[in-house]
């Protein structure tokens, strides 16, 4: 089980396909491990050698403190790269993960390549909210598993069309996910409080792409918006009718998409 390490800090990782394809760092959101990829790392790995990682609370990382910041969580993620010997990768990060993967682009650019970011937003404070509902479905589905219902994880994570047609699915994925524990949940949510790269974004310079549903109700594509806008030369694609967890519902198109994005991204004039 490949461990990296930092600051007295355990991180677990794994790594998938050729050692000598084009490194995929992919960075999971809130509260969720590693395997809640479900099959997109495989799939990926058929072009990319993959990295992927259990933040720190969840899956087989270490659980140490009660205070996360969102910088933290990106220099665990540029500690998962020393311990593969990657110089530098491709990242993907959704939700949570999509706001560590914008602070490891900035704190470490040397060692992002290309870079994806779903569903996420570059500030809680200034970024577009979600309603009020969906927020108390949130903190429910955290509070443990008496309170995630079938139906409340649905109307937070998936769009309305895909939970119909499969209403037992976004159950059966957050259970094999591992969610973590309130206390670890809450620490990571509230690095996302803090979370904050508004004025920063100019400075990214690595070709990137920002994805999105545009049934996504926990971060509205407004957030998508606004990154693109604001990362110089950014492309924005938005999936009509898919959900926040879109990975899960679109899984071809996302594959597609990454890969037209970090095979075939050009330079950008920053670079």
């Amino acid at each position: 089980m490949p461990i990296a390490e930092r600051a007295g800090h355990t991180i677990h990782y794994e790594a998938l396909g050729d050692p000598s394809a084009p490194p995929l760092l992919l960075i999971m959101g809130l509260s969720l491990s590693s395997r809640a990829w479900e099959t997109l790392p495989r799939r990926l790995s058929e072009r990319f050698r993959v990295l992927l990682f259990d933040n720190r609370g969840t899956g087989r990382s270490g659980r140490k403190r009660l205070v996360y910041r969102m910088r933290d969580l990106a220099d665990d993620a540029a500690a998962v790269l020393d311990a593969a010997n990657v110089t530098k990768a491709d990242v993907f990060g959704i939700s949570m993960g999509g706001m560590i993967a914008q602070e490891l682009a900035l704190r470490h650019p040397h060692r992002v390549r290309r870079l994806a970011l779903g569903a996420t937003f570059a500030s809680w404070v200034r970024g577009r909210k979600p309603s009020l509902r969906t927020a108390i479905d949130l903190l429910a589905m955290n509070l443990g598993r008496r309170f995630a219902t079938a139906d409340r994880l649905a109307r937070v994570l998936v769009s309305r069309e895909f939970h119909a047609a499969n209403p037992d699915a976004t159950l059966a994925w957050i259970r094999r996910s591992e969610h973590a524990s309130f206390r670890c949940s809450a620490a990571q949510f509230a690095a996302v409080l803090r979370h904050g790269t508004a004025r920063r974004l100019a400075h990214i310079g690595a070709p990137t792409l920002v994805i999105t549903g545009s049934a996504d109700r926990l971060v509205p594509p407004r957030n998508s918006e606004v990154l693109a806008a604001a990362i110089p030369g950014a492309k924005l694609v938005i999936l009509q009718g898919a959900g926040h967890v879109f990975p899960l519902e679109r899984e071809d198109e996302t594959v597609r998409a990454l890969t037209q994005h970090f095979l075939g991204a050009a330079q950008s004039p920053a670079a």
